[in-house]
């Protein structure tokens, strides 16, 4: 008789819990809002293709992470601060706090590259050891803006010299350190590589 009532209250529960299961909610909802954070690549050298913009929306990622910010790769942003920079307009607080707030974004991050290249020079000529080296130039302008508390970091990137072959870093990697350094200095994280 008790192992019938024991039976009882386990088929009891279990029927109970199917029915709670059935008539719960089936979706679930965030109660946090996503904010945007729009990120921005002006090539004026043309060597910015798809592999290095995505190492680079990369480190921008690693700061400003999901579900808190969601990053919006091209549209609005892109097109408003490519045209403030064609019109000849000056990247500071102001015109980045306009441009972030035309566009709907919390955070802006702005990355203007002047000249990425790097060329293989011969060490005849100006050295005597008939080595080969390479020429690195890494020149761009970063920008981090963000909304809530008005806040703008910028770093410039000027980096030109010989090196010597297989013990240089390229120009890419170089800028995409210096925007892994500025983001997350905005956000008080830790330095990545420091």
């Amino acid at each position: 008789m008790k192992n019938i009532k024991w039976l009882l209250h386990v088929c009891f529960l279990l029927m109970s819990v199917a029915l709670l299961a059935t008539f719960m909610p089936q979706t679930a909802r965030a109660d946090f809002a996503e904010r945007p954070v729009g990120f921005v690549v002006i090539d004026q050298d043309g060597g910015v293709d798809g592999a290095v913009y995505k190492e680079w929306r990369q480190m921008v990622k690693l700061a400003y992470r999901f579900p808190d910010y969601q990053i919006i790769d091209g549209g609005e942003p892109q097109m408003l601060v490519s045209r403030a920079v064609r019109d000849g307009v000056k990247l500071d607080t102001a015109s980045l706090a306009a441009l972030a707030e035309k566009s709907k974004m919390d955070v802006l991050v702005v990355a203007r590259i002047y000249e990425m290249d790097e060329s293989l020079v011969s060490g005849w000529g100006f050295r005597f050891d008939h080595d080969t080296y390479v020429r690195v130039v890494a020149d761009a302008d970063l920008f981090v803006y963000k909304k809530d508390g008005n806040k703008l970091l910028k770093k410039r990137v000027r980096e030109s010299g010989l090196r010597e072959m297989g013990n240089y870093e390229k120009p890419a990697e170089t800028i995409k350190w210096q925007l892994s350094k500025l983001v997350n200095t905005m956000e008080n994280k830790p330095i990545i590589g420091s």
